[in-house]
């Protein structure tokens, strides 16, 4: 079995209970959804309200989470419901909680809507509301995180695709994609990133009891995130953003971005002294992580020396593919000459 594979089964035996707990998660919320919009057709009697407070729960800090109480009769019978709505939110603020009491203060009389056939379920507010689309929100990145994994997991078993490779552009030069993003992977980080911070400003402004619209609203710009980091990316990409460009008639070497090198760096062939595949360890919550990075030894105008690394790979033998086809094409090897190369 390939190295790819056994890392692809890894992965599957974290994603299977990940997937499992959010998928649960999520066919709860559905499943209170569709509640809340079928409560929308159910009769209604008149209600009193017994208990509406605030109440504070410490765990893991002070949430909030609103509890009310009512009586109503059905056919003569009498019957006591405590349901707001089918999704119930704890927060550590208390905007939420304190908005639904005072919508359901002690004493109110308020319609009650139950159940037909049943009329000890029961709920003071029915209809889809923001509340269930700002959790949806909540769940959204624990979603993509799945979706994440089964995608690296697939990616595993797939054939191991060429350590190089190479295309040409209208200008006739050779060109390598370099540390080049997913689309996929950006799109997700931004959705995830929407999705986590409208949840959070939609707590903290009250948006999670606002009108059905604001919900929607809230959706249309996470959508909205999506798609364009989606084209932004593509954009680049397209651009040759990330490409390790090699001009022959030129006789030059095109860098893109790359850690501290902000801007795309031209080199010419004459001043590229040798080539070596460095490494390079680091401590990544306690623990090493290596990786390669193709690095050139440049002659400066000074008739100094500096290095420029290329790129970073996790993987050596991508590392050397690179060396080894940019070595043939600028005639160096990994140690330097004592004489610098006229063009």
């Amino acid at each position: 079995m390939s190295s790819r594979a056994v890392g692809s089964l890894g992965l599957l035996l974290f994603l299977l209970p990940w997937a499992a707990m959010t998928g649960a998660i999520d066919v709860l919320a559905c499943a209170d959804m569709v509640r809340q919009v079928k409560a929308s057709s159910w009769p209604t009697v008149q209600g009193t309200i017994t208990r509406s407070e605030v109440e504070t729960v410490r765990s893991k800090g002070i949430k909030y989470e609103p509890k009310l109480a009512y009586t109503y009769s059905v056919d003569g019978q009498s019957y006591e419901g405590s349901k707001y709505r089918f999704a119930t939110f704890r927060s550590s603020d208390s905007g939420y909680a304190d908005d639904v009491v005072a919508r359901a203060p002690l004493g109110a009389s308020v319609p009650v809507y139950y159940r037909p056939g049943q009329p000890l379920e029961a709920l003071l507010q029915p209809g889809l509301g923001s509340l269930e689309l700002f959790l949806l929100m909540m769940l959204m990145p624990f979603n993509l995180v799945a979706f994440w994994l089964g995608t690296m997991v697939v990616r595993g078993w797939k054939p191991q695709p060429p350590l190089l490779s190479t295309f040409f552009r209208e200008d006739g030069s050779e060109c390598v994609t370099l540390n080049g993003p997913w689309p996929i992977n950006r799109v997700f980080v931004a959705l995830g990133c929407a999705a986590l911070g409208c949840f959070v400003l939609g707590s903290a402004t009250g948006a999670l009891t606002a009108p059905l619209p604001v919900g929607v609203a809230a959706w249309g710009v996470i959508i909205a995130c999506g798609v364009f980091a989606g084209r932004w990316t593509q954009v680049r990409l397209k651009s040759g953003h990330y490409d390790l460009r090699l001009h022959t008639q030129a006789r030059s070497l095109s860098l893109p971005p790359f850690s501290q090198r902000k801007q795309r760096l031209d080199i010419q062939w004459r001043d590229v002294r040798s080539l070596q595949v460095e490494t390079k360890v680091r401590q990544h919550k306690g623990r090493p992580v290596t990786s390669y990075q193709p690095t050139l030894e440049l002659s400066t105008a000074d008739g100094g020396e500096r290095q420029e690394d290329i790129a970073s790979f996790s993987s050596q033998e991508e590392a050397e593919a690179l060396a080894s086809w940019l070595r043939t094409h600028l005639k160096v090897g990994e140690a330097a000459t004592g004489e610098r190369r006229s063009a």
